[in-house]
């Protein structure tokens, strides 16, 4: 912009006077400098903060709809949509640090918000409401000159636009960059008393309510009726001790609906939470556990059908004697409903920059389902195997989830040139080899895992230890997994070198069986190791499509339910103390297939 000069002087000025001028002068230069650092400020606002950020919700329609799609970059196609016909809902980003927010931009799908808030928190539990309207009609709707800060931001929704739920295809969260980091909340129960809402946590199998009077916050929380839902706070202390956890919680006039409080993973008590006369009446159960200094992960699961009690919120408080540890069968770490993702020949020799490479969108699929692990079936990285392949291709994509895999080999790793498995055994280490041999087993809740090498099911070493591990287990279930398929009705097709371990964990009553080796999704109905329908026999899923050149169905095999080829996605199982079932989820979010749910032998 331009700015007038001051008026010519009416008529010559002493020589001192010169001195207003260079005032003068000093002044509009102070003025433009101004404008200026005003104008880098007003653009140093503008820094798109919340692209691919963690982000939680408080429902999710389905795994097709998960909170991630709503800050993936893309604007017209993949979405966070909420359960159906329920106020109020909400979406919010974990921006990893603190910032100043001027802007947030919101792309609706044809479900939006009549009435919603936009709000910060410096710790995920208390917020600050910076913008609210009761006048959504849906768009896109772009929220300029806001005034707040925190690391945490939420899309509130208050009141549905439709009767269908909440839906949002992407969130621009737009701040000042370069503020002081906060790597985590800064709110602490070492501090005092610290509410943390139920509608705010994470939720699994339950749903935010507001259909009942007294709860604080926006709402509370309300199980489904299965075992294993959950809800699950983010709570911090800045020092390592005891801590009282107090739920409030309003039970109807039902005696007690048991609920397991852990602790980062770890159950610490199953307290009673006795009837409180009806769902308006509230009351709260006090467990004392330890903290651990930082973040920690406090969760309460539905211990039977009945469901848990309907939640409104958790404080955490500054010491206290802690309770007694529950007996292991009460733990979710030995209990309890679970997911795990799963599929076998992964990464071929590609990366993201081609558009063809599949392995990236199907990596993508388990980063949005976040499941308690991963397990693999073998071809893990082509066309050898080596460990240079293994950090170009497989490392950038299905590495994030290395921590959390439990991987088998498949026979493009026993062709590394380096030697047989070399570059497998060199990339996964002990994760892959616990017990210096590439066969293992592990347990998760009642379920006995058991990951198999048929490069060499022709080793003694490996038959005589597998019949020996299925003999001590004390588990109600047991899955097992490895590379080739005992039936396949793909190009491969049947490989009689699979028939010896079916026997054996046949008669073992053995539950499930995870292979891949034939590019392509199928599930098979329960059988036996002669490929006759038993109701008694294992259930076989083959899931090699996780990003390998797909293969054809060529000869339809005796007891095949359903089969798809040509397509990339990711099997996610749900498993329970006595059931099973999974759906396939392809790359673009959706679910491409659907089992029947098994109940254990």
């Amino acid at each position: 912009m331009s700015l007038p000069l001051p008026p010519p002087l009416s008529r010559p000025r002493p020589r001192p006077g010169f001195r207003s001028r260079y005032g003068v002068l000093a002044a509009v230069l102070a003025l433009l400098a101004g404008l200026f650092v005003a104008a880098e400020r007003a653009n140093a606002a503008e820094t798109l903060l919340s692209q691919g950020k963690p982000a939680t919700a408080s429902s999710t329609e389905s795994s097709s709809y998960a909170a991630a799609y709503a800050v993936d970059g893309n604007t017209t196609s993949t979405r966070w949509a909420s359960a159906e016909g329920h106020d109020p809902e909400w979406l919010t980003i974990d921006l990893g640090a603190t910032y100043a927010i001027s802007r947030v931009k919101l792309y609706w799908e044809a479900a939006y918000a009549a009435a919603y808030q936009v709000q910060t928190s410096a710790d995920g539990a208390s917020w600050t409401t910076i913008h609210t309207t009761s006048q959504g009609d849906g768009g896109t709707d772009d929220r300029t000159g806001l005034s707040g800060s925190g690391r945490y931001v939420r899309v509130l929704g208050t009141a549905r636009g439709t009767s269908y739920g909440y839906s949002l295809y992407e969130v621009q969260v737009y701040g000042e960059a370069g503020s002081t980091p906060s790597p985590s909340p800064s709110v602490t129960p070492t501090a005092g008393p610290v509410d943390y809402q139920a509608e705010d946590a994470t939720l699994s199998q339950a749903a935010v309510a507001t259909n009942h009077t007294g709860y604080t916050g926006t709402g509370f929380v309300d199980y489904a009726a299965v075992t294993g839902g959950y809800v699950e706070w983010t709570v911090n202390a800045t020092t390592a001790g005891n801590a009282t956890l107090s739920l409030r919680y309003a039970n109807g006039k039902t005696t007690d609906r048991p609920v397991d409080i852990a602790v980062n993973g770890v159950v610490v008590a199953r307290p009673a939470f006795p009837a409180t006369g009806g769902w308006d009446t509230w009351t709260t159960v006090d467990v004392v556990a330890a903290l651990p200094s930082g973040t920690s992960k406090v969760r309460a699961t539905a211990a039977n059908t009945v469901d848990g009690p309907n939640l409104d919120k958790l404080t955490v408080t500054p010491g206290g004697t802690a309770s007694p540890s529950p007996s292991p069968s009460s733990s979710p770490t030995q209990g309890g409903a679970f997911t795990v993702v799963a599929a076998g020949d992964i990464a071929a020799q590609c990366t993201a920059s081609s558009s063809s490479c599949a392995h990236p969108k199907t990596a993508a699929q388990v980063q949005a389902i976040n499941p308690e692990f991963v397990v693999t079936m073998g071809d893990n990285q082509y066309d050898d195997g080596t460990i240079d392949d293994f950090r170009k291709y497989y490392a950038t994509t299905w590495g994030t989830f290395k921590d959390k895999t439990h991987p088998s080999a498949g026979n493009h790793e026993s062709y590394d040139p380096a030697g047989f498995e070399a570059g497998y055994k060199s990339y996964f280490g002990a994760i892959a080899f616990p017990n210096g041999k590439s066969w293992y087993s592990f347990d998760r809740g009642n379920w006995h895992f058991i990951a198999l090498d048929s490069n060499i099911f022709d080793q003694t070493a490996q038959i005589n230890w597998l019949k020996a591990d299925l003999a001590a287990t004390t588990k109600g279930c047991v899955a097992a997994y490895w590379h080739h398929p005992l039936f396949s009705s793909g190009e491969h097709g049947n490989d009689p070198v699979s028939r010896p371990v079916w026997q054996i964990l046949y008669d073992a009553r053995a539950d499930l069986v995870l292979n891949g080796h034939d590019h392509h999704y199928e599930r098979f109905a329960p059988q036996n190791p002669s490929g006759q329908a038993d109701a008694n026999g294992l259930v076989e899923l083959l899931g090699g499509m996780g990003g390998a050149d797909p293969y054809t169905i060529e000869n339809v095999q005796p007891n095949s339910q359903f089969r798809l080829s040509g397509t990339y996605g990711v099997v996610k199982l749900a498993f329970t103390d006595s059931t099973y079932s999974w759906q396939l989820i392809g790359t673009d979010g959706k679910v491409k297939d659907s089992s029947p749910t098994y109940t254990c032998h």
